[in-house]
């Protein structure tokens, strides 16, 4: 199995919050767990969309969206 690198990037109002970070699929649930509490169950359902479906957005309350793309390697 190849390994899985992700493209996360923060968007609030349309707008980039800082520029695309490359993570692979450690660095991504490592970066979820942080970011989401550390509630094992979410981040579970955010890996398994982002490798089934190829993406997934998570939308905070403060109005900003964070978008995880899988990057297809060839």
């Amino acid at each position: 199995m190849m390994p899985v690198t992700v493209r996360l990037s923060s968007w609030r109002e349309g707008r980039l919050l800082r520029e695309p970070v490359l993570l692979t699929a450690i660095g991504l649930r490592q970066t979820l767990l942080a970011a989401l509490d550390q509630d094992e169950a979410r981040v579970n359902f955010v890996c398994r969309q982002v490798e089934e479906t190829g993406a997934y957005e998570l939308c905070d309350l403060n109005e900003s969206t964070t978008m995880i793309e899988k990057i297809l390697q060839s």
